[in-house]
């Protein structure tokens, strides 16, 4: 099944994780991927890895928390792909811990890489998408339930749903549709605590309805779907994919 054939889709901050996931994922759909990350021998190995499972990727590098190397990801991944269909905002960071003592530049920084990022791409993918395409914004359930110790996190994550609703609303017109993925706790990323420790995982797991923490690839096939024409009358919607985490938390306070 190939939903999104002869698609052209940017995914940043895909060098690992969920990002990773969904460059792959993307391409066995039929897209044409570019795989954007930070780190330049990260976007190389999983546009090789694309590529060696017979998928179409290139490479292009760059911090797309700074709004003109964001722009110049953007021109690249066009010049490289022909045009652009989709694109999936990724990049993210935890820092800062709780409220009471993140420091200015914490906050500054995460709420440039987690919630700027993603306008700065989006603003500079506009002028590639006159024929309409899809974006995908990578949030955090952390951003509709609220965790302790991460209150610019929190607060980054909620910023990236009013942004993509906000995009929804204005680009709607223009045929470009936004939505956001809200994915739960996910092992194997730099995020989650469970990716560290196994037992961890295990503990947390068990709060989760389905019984297990999420991984990159419970994430990604969403991500491929609201890419696709069968999402195209889904827009300014934030999907958890949390394992029913979310609908949990009430089960979780003291009888």
């Amino acid at each position: 099944m190939t939903p999104l054939v002869d698609g052209a889709v940017l995914v940043t901050g895909a060098g690992s994780g969920i990002g990773a996931a969904t460059a792959l994922q993307v391409a066995a759909a039929g897209a044409a991927v570019a795989v954007n990350d930070l780190d330049p021998a990260a976007a190389q190995v999983t546009a090789d890895t694309v590529v060696a499972v017979g998928g179409t990727a290139y490479p292009v590098a760059g911090d797309v928390a700074d709004p003109r190397a964001a722009a110049t990801v953007v021109a690249a991944a066009v010049n490289r792909l022909g045009r652009l269909t989709g694109l999936v905002n990724n990049v993210g960071v935890v820092r800062g811990g709780a409220l009471r003592s993140v420091s200015p530049d914490d906050w500054d920084a995460i709420m440039r890489i987690d919630c700027a990022s993603a306008l700065y791409c989006s603003q500079a993918a506009l002028p590639a998408m006159t024929s309409g395409g899809a974006i995908v914004n990578i949030s955090s359930l952390c951003g509709i339930h609220v965790a302790p110790g991460a209150g610019a996190y929190n607060a980054a994550k909620a910023a990236v749903i009013a942004l993509t609703r906000q995009m929804a609303l204005e680009w709607g017109p223009d045929g470009i549709r936004a939505n956001a993925v809200a994915p739960g706790i996910v092992s194997g990323t730099n995020f989650s605590a469970s990716s560290r420790d196994p037992q961890a995982a295990q503990r947390r797991g068990a709060a989760v309805p389905l019984g297990r923490t999420g991984s990159a690839t419970d994430i990604a096939p969403v991500v491929v779907f609201l890419l696709g024409d069968a999402a195209r009358y889904v827009t300014g919607q934030v999907i958890a994919v949390d394992g029913g985490l979310g609908v949990a938390l009430q089960t979780l306070l003291p009888a």
